[in-house]
């Protein structure tokens, strides 16, 4: 008597549930799917961020784009931030080989698309904290930003643009005050200055004349000139 061994069914499921022993499923057919991120191709990282991420380890381009190197660098000593330091070199030989469009402003909306900052104001410097020298793995961190979050960072610009147009008006409303207050201050101390010319003036006018009247009178009063017993002039004072 032969032993019987029996030999269990195989099942895979499909997304609706139901197993792979239907004969007109196929092979395959219905097998859940791994969803597909937007700006993830198999998983990795965007190809944006890896041609990248290549170009800027590239040392052949050093002159055109590489890493920054700062003294104060994370663990390890590895750059942080990349910079572009030849605009058109740039556009004309670099960007091609990562993009279809030549534009630079495509290539910096690419760049807030995946997170990544301008951190210096004097260059074309931009960093973001997966994005570092020697470390191609932190790759995987970077994803495309949603339209939502594009939306809140450019409402958040705009009142930010908003916010420095109000503190440059009231800046400008009190320097025009502050330049009002010293036109005045002028306008006061020419005015002090002429009063004080006037009284001067006047003194002046007063000294000389009471001079001429003293003059007129000297010959009188030097014929009967007197003095006293103490040898004082007995002539009145004069300016």
């Amino acid at each position: 008597m032969e032993d019987h061994i029996e030999v269990p069914e195989t099942v895979v499921l499909t997304s609706e549930g139901s197993s792979s022993g239907d004969e007109d499923s196929g092979v395959g057919a219905g097998l859940l799917q791994e969803p597909v991120i937007r700006g993830v191709r198999n998983g990795g990282p965007p190809h944006f961020v890896t041609k990248l991420y290549d170009l800027v380890s590239d040392k052949t381009i050093d002159s055109t784009i590489s890493w920054v190197n700062m003294e104060n660098q994370v663990s390890g000593g590895a750059a942080t931030s990349f910079a572009i330091w030849n605009d058109v070199d740039f556009v004309n030989n670099v960007l091609p080989l990562m993009s279809k469009s030549n534009k630079f402003d495509s290539f910096i909306s690419q760049l807030n698309n995946y997170g990544f900052k301008k951190v210096s104001w004097d260059r074309r410097e931009y960093a973001n904290k997966w994005f570092q020298e020697g470390k191609p793995h932190l790759l995987n961190n970077i994803k495309r930003r949603s339209s939502k979050e594009n939306k809140s960072d450019n409402d958040k610009i705009t009142r930010e643009i908003q916010k420095l147009e109000s503190e440059s008006k009231n800046v400008d409303h009190e320097l025009h005050a502050f330049k009002a207050y010293i036109d005045n201050a002028i306008s006061k101390h020419k005015q002090i200055l002429q009063a004080i010319e006037i009284v001067i003036k006047s003194i002046q006018h007063h000294c000389r004349s009471h001079g001429e009247v003293v003059n007129s009178d000297s010959g009188s009063t030097l014929a009967g000139h007197e003095t006293s017993e103490f040898g004082e002039s007995s002539f009145p004072p004069s300016c």
